[in-house]
Order: structure tokens, then C-alpha cells, then sequence
């Protein structure tokens, strides 16, 4: 029997981190809306900054989306927590707009650099929309 050892005996076999990645920033990239009854897509020039206090206390400030052909827009998040592997989890809710009330779900997080969520906005009396937001920390 042969054995082999590599190193002095003080390494040890640990586990992921369990540390809240730093994602404060500014971030930059693009959202994407789609009207699914519609067929119709447009991509968004989008920015946002993200501060970060207490670990994974984080406030994402509004999105600025600025869109070819519609008024540019302002999406706030806001408040939020993250875990040691960056999720923001999910969420629902309903919103009031002109055309009536949605009601959306959406998920996502920071993953790297990249800040990545998905929303679904459905509605009886609005276009049903979904939103995808892709940035990345500059």
C-alpha cells in the first residue's frame, strides 16, 4: 500500500461562503417589454445605483428606462435583502395604473457584476406585459 500527501497538514476542507457578496454600485444595460397579445418587443436603454449597508441591507434607487419611441420612465424597487448567493427572492403584488390594475410576480438578483430580474404584469382591462432587466455594475 502506498500513500501520498500533498501539504503540511494545515489545510482544511471547507464549504462555499456564506458571506453577502458587496454589490453597491452603478449599474447600466438594458430592459426588455414585452406585450405578448400585442407581438410587439422594445429594448430600453436602463440605469440605476445600488447601495449597500449591514451586509445584505441594499436599496436599489429607481430604474431609469429610456425607451425609443415612449417617455422615459422611472421603476422603483427600493428596499431589499439579499442572501449569501445574491437572490432578491420573489415577489407579487398588484399595481394601479391608468388602464386598471395588474397584477405581477417577479424574481431575479445580483449574479457577478450583473444585476438580472424578470417581472409579469397581467391584467384584464391593460396590455399584459413582461419585463426583463439586465445590467451590469460598472
Amino acid at each position: 500500500m502506498v500513500t501520498v500527501g500533498c501539504g503540511d497538514g494545515s489545510d482544511s476542507l471547507t464549504g462555499p461562503s456564506n458571506t453577502i457578496p458587496n454589490v453597491a454600485g452603478n449599474y447600466s444595460g438594458s430592459t426588455t417589454i414585452t406585450f405578448p397579445e400585442l407581438n410587439l418587443s422594445t429594448t430600453c436603454s436602463t440605469t440605476t445605483s445600488v447601495t449597500q449597508s449591514g451586509g445584505g441591507n441594499i436599496n436599489i434607487a429607481p430604474l431609469q428606462v429610456r425607451c425609443p419611441d415612449i417617455a422615459p420612465m422611472s421603476l422603483p424597487i427600493g428596499d431589499a435583502t439579499i442572501g449569501a448567493t445574491g437572490s432578491l427572492g420573489s415577489e407579487s403584488g398588484s399595481l394601479s395604473m391608468e388602464c386598471g390594475v395588474y397584477s405581477y410576480s417577479g424574481s431575479g438578483g445580483f449574479f457577478g457584476r450583473d444585476l438580472r430580474l424578470s417581472f409579469t404584469y397581467v391584467s384584464t382591462t391593460c396590455y399584459n406585459m413582461n419585463i426583463t432587466i439586465n445590467l451590469t455594475r460598472s
